[in-house]
């Protein structure tokens, strides 16, 4: 399981984020197209012969299953640390901390869109009306927001520095 605390630098951490992000987007479309090809068929009751249509069939959703069983970990990992962020960027329990009571909303949204939902940056600037060089200050600015506030702070909402 991820934790916060194994990443010294927010870059580290939002860049681990994407790429979770990514790869949870690219599992879900690889279950959703291996579900796809199985397709739904009718029950059948005659007999299929020798010919081994009806375990094809199933080798299919076999598949599929032995997928989901090998990325589970993963998978489970992947969206454990697009939570570390959410509560980095929005506070832990509340909803109203972390960066967006330190900075804004503008800079956790820019964050979140770019970085916890893996969209590119022309997405993220139509998403926050900011152009997408400002959107990429905006991010900058967070980053270096963490990295000067370190987590403990930025979780809780607090804009003091660590010692």
């Amino acid at each position: 399981m991820p934790s916060l605390y194994d990443y010294t630098s927010a870059r580290d951490l939002f860049d681990a984020v994407h790429e979770a992000s990514r790869e949870a987007e690219r599992t879900r479309l690889t279950l959703m197209r291996m579900e796809a090809s199985e397709g739904v068929r009718a029950q059948g009751y005659e007999a299929t012969g020798r010919s081994g249509h009806r375990s094809d069939d199933k080798a299919r959703t076999d598949a599929r299953i032995d997928y989901e069983a090998r990325m589970d970990d993963r998978i489970r990992d992947d969206y454990a640390l697009m939570d570390i962020a959410c509560a980095v960027l929005y506070g832990a329990d509340t909803g109203k901390g972390g960066l967006d009571a330190l900075m804004g909303s503008a800079v956790a949204d820019c964050l979140c869109f770019r970085y916890v939902q893996a969209r590119p940056w022309s997405e993220v600037s139509a998403l926050t009306g900011y152009s997408k060089s400002q959107c990429r200050r905006l991010c900058a600015q967070g980053m270096d927001a963490c990295d000067f506030f370190g987590w403990s702070n930025v979780l809780g909402g607090e804009g003091v520095a660590e010692d």
